[in-house]
């Protein structure tokens, strides 16, 4: 059996396995069995943004961006992160009821459909002010 076929005779279908809290968390929201259907909602939109932001970060984040300027955006979305996690594990333990839940999730999701946003500002070269550190040829 050659490696494009799979067991059966028919093409192998190579799926790539993607591991993200934020998809685990919004999976976990969406199929509790108390939330409200406008959280479910809320979940599904997370869903999407998580999705646009992996792919902005490969498509156009590191193509077009410095790495200082990509490190403070991906910092961001991690915090993003942290709150959902946060916010998840204070729903589950009772901490937080469902309204609160929904205004604070809400939040969340909306800076995370925003997140690919670049700022209009211009984009500081920072690669200048280390090559003036560090200077032409230098072993520091």
């Amino acid at each position: 059996m050659s490696d494009s076929e799979a067991p059966c005779g028919g093409p192998a279908v190579v799926m790539a396995v993607r591991n993200s809290v934020f998809l685990g968390v919004f999976l976990a929201v969406a199929a509790h069995p108390k939330v409200p259907f406008t959280i479910v909602e809320l979940a599904g939109r997370g869903i999407t943004a998580d999705a646009a932001a992996n792919r902005w970060g490969l498509e156009v984040g590191k193509p077009s961006l410095d790495g200082f300027t990509l490190a403070e955006k991906l910092i961001d979305l991690g915090e993003r992160e942290d709150q959902l996690v946060d916010l998840w594990q204070a729903y589950e333990s009772g901490e937080v009821d469902a309204a609160a839940f929904e205004t604070r999730l809400a939040v969340i999701v909306a800076a995370m459909e925003k997140w690919t946003l670049v700022p209009e500002k211009p984009v500081e070269d920072y690669s200048s002010r280390l090559r003036g550190v560090l200077g032409p040829g230098s072993d520091r």
